[in-house]
């Protein structure tokens, strides 16, 4: 059975004291202008050849998230990834992001995170139908088609819970952050980050900007590993390769 973290430990700004093990979270590349919906060029999968990140979908395809980058904000560089909530009426529609695979220590304490705020003209409010930031990180063995122990999982809802303080806000940049332990025999981390409108009757709305996603913690011996090739049975004669060479 998954374990279920339903809250994160926000911490300060030295918790990335760490090594940042993920280079591909400031979305900086593409580089684009203005706000860029994905499908006009603010992919920051390149389209799903990487380096960084492999996948940005949306469920359905048809929904009413939008997402892509845009150089309006950000908390570092020039560029940041923004999730647009247009007037969505429907349950559980989503926006995900899925890195590559990142070199990590088995039996180890890590950090994963990312920061983010709301727009100033249109936040999100937690008056409305909930909506969630959700992460997940999956832990593979050197063949990345073999995973290893339990995925982490936690969820933070936009801008907070109704009941305290929000998380985020528009005057500026918070984190959003939590601390994993990677499973024996862990040699790859892959980390799904989803943004995900709630089962609840009602209706969300606003737009939030996300930037600098990181994994922190001690690096690899070898940080330029890949994940080995794996074939399929012989019979097939079709050899699989899994992950980026």
């Amino acid at each position: 059975m998954r374990k279920l973290f339903p809250f994160l430990l926000l911490c300060g700004v030295s918790v990335f004291a760490a090594e940042n093990l993920f280079h591909g979270g400031t979305f900086e590349a593409p580089v684009i202008q203005g706000r860029t919906p994905v499908d006009k060029g603010g992919d920051p999968t390149n389209a799903g050849r990487g380096p960084d990140w492999m996948e940005f979908k949306f469920s359905p395809a048809n929904a009413s998230i939008i997402g892509g980058l845009t150089d309006e904000v950000a908390h570092d560089g020039r560029q940041s990834l923004y999730i647009d909530f247009d007037h969505v009426k429907t349950a559980y529609q989503s926006a995900t992001l899925v890195s590559n695979f990142i070199p990590v220590l088995s039996g180890t304490d890590y950090q994963v995170g990312i920061w983010g705020r709301t727009d100033a003209k249109d936040p999100i409010s937690a008056d409305g139908r909930p909506a969630y930031l959700k992460v997940e990180v999956d832990f593979f063995a050197a063949d990345a088609n073999e995973s290893v122990g339990q995925p982490f999982l936690a969820t933070q809802p936009l801008p907070g819970a109704k009941d305290r303080d929000p998380v985020f806000n528009s005057d500026s940049w918070n984190p959003f952050l939590a601390t994993l332990t990677t499973p024996a025999g862990a040699v790859f981390a892959q980390i799904t980050w989803r943004w995900e409108t709630s089962g609840t009757d009602g209706e969300t709305n606003g737009i939030m900007y996300f930037d600098d996603a990181m994994l922190a913690g001690p690096p690899n011996a070898n940080p330029n590993l890949t994940p080995a090739p794996v074939k399929l049975p012989t019979n097939l004669g079709i050899p699989v390769m899994s992950g980026t060479q």
